[in-house]
């Protein structure tokens, strides 16, 4: 069954809000995203863009998602913070380690964990757990995560991860409970409004994304994107081509390649054969981690004060490390002939 224009409308927003919460309000880099001119017009496009158009080609090209490609697409996400917000050259923190004017540290860090994970991979399993009938994310995850992203206590222990790490941004706690507050009902609205508009319909993933003319307009609406925050945000903080934007984009052709290729490897393999879909927390259970996070968010800035720089900084380290762990694992899959086949892992496991 195809799906009005208006429910993949309404999904697209919704998703595009998920991966804006868990990039944007997680970090504290804004705190309010749906609340102000820029966040509306800026922020939730640009998160909400790169996933619709990645996440349709994952389909389009490699029938299914796989995590090696999940983890490629993310990564191209990820790399937004070069020539949009020039991260990856000069943060506004000041670059820990350069390497060829580039930021050693936040590329681990942004592109490898923070983008791929929390701005794709999290907020389009819990799209896909939460609004639709289909499981092929959580399938293709191995079998300890997809536990993770499967359960009540996976779910709340991000939400909690998300309290401590944005307490490090946020000014005080009476900002960070009205950032909980308002963030977390924006998103239980568009998910109710969702639970009501389609009055019980049960679509796929695959089924709610944009159609070649839809995908088509977004690259497009991207692509403005890119020139609009390219020549508008600090262009002045561009390196000169060597070495700086040249390990750049050698990065990008490198995780295009990588992509495409885990990508051919996925067409190329069996749909696997899933006896049971994995489980997901139901609507109330995921209202209720919503309602632990909201007093989550002061307390973490009351409690921690001034020794979460610490937490936040192991935080970095561990997370960038799983990132780039991750991507090594990736990597190896399409490197090996056979390709990747976490499903059928994920069953031996489970047997």
């Amino acid at each position: 069954m195809s799906p009005p224009r208006t429910h993949k409308l309404l999904f697209w927003l919704t998703l595009a809000a998920y991966s804006t919460f868990f990039a944007e309000v997680f970090a504290g880099s804004d705190m309010f995203p749906f609340f102000h001119t820029w966040g509306i017009f800026v922020v939730v496009p640009l998160y909400g863009l790169h996933v619709l158009v990645l996440l349709t080609l994952i389909y389009r090209f490699g029938g299914r998602p796989r995590l090696s490609s999940l983890i490629f697409a993310g990564l191209l996400l990820g790399l937004y913070e070069a020539y949009m917000t020039k991260m990856l050259w000069q943060p506004d923190w000041g670059a820990i380690i350069t390497l060829g004017n580039v930021a050693v540290v936040e590329i681990s860090v942004l592109v490898f964990w923070w983008h791929t994970w929390l701005s794709f991979i999290t907020p389009v399993a819990l799209a896909e757990g939460l609004l639709t009938e289909s499981r092929d994310v959580l399938t293709a995850f191995p079998l300890r995560l997809r536990r993770f992203y499967g359960s009540s206590k996976g779910w709340l222990a991000i939400a909690l991860f998300g309290a401590v790490f944005q307490s490090i941004n946020s000014p005080d706690p009476g900002i960070s409970l009205l950032s909980g507050l308002g963030t977390v009902s924006v998103l239980t609205l568009l998910t109710a409004l969702w639970m009501r508009v389609t009055h019980g319909t049960r679509y796929t993933l695959k089924d709610l994304l944009p159609e070649k003319q839809g995908l088509a307009i977004m690259a497009l609406w991207l692509g403005g994107l890119y020139i609009f925050l390219g020549f508008g945000i600090y262009p002045e903080r561009i390196p000169a081509f060597w070495p700086g934007q040249a390990i750049i984009l050698g990065f990008y052709a490198l995780v295009i390649a990588l992509l495409v290729r885990s990508l051919r490897i996925s067409r190329g393999m069996p749909t696997p054969k899933v006896e049971r879909l994995p489980s997901f927390p139901t609507p109330k259970a995921l209202l209720g981690i919503g309602a632990v996070f909201v007093p989550a968010l002061p307390l973490a800035k009351w409690l921690l004060g001034n020794s979460v720089v610490m937490l936040v900084t192991i935080g970095w380290l561990l997370g960038g490390l799983f990132g780039v762990t991750s991507a090594v694992w990736a990597v190896r899959k399409v490197s090996w002939k056979q390709g990747e086949d976490a499903p059928a892992i994920a069953q031996r496991g489970e047997a």
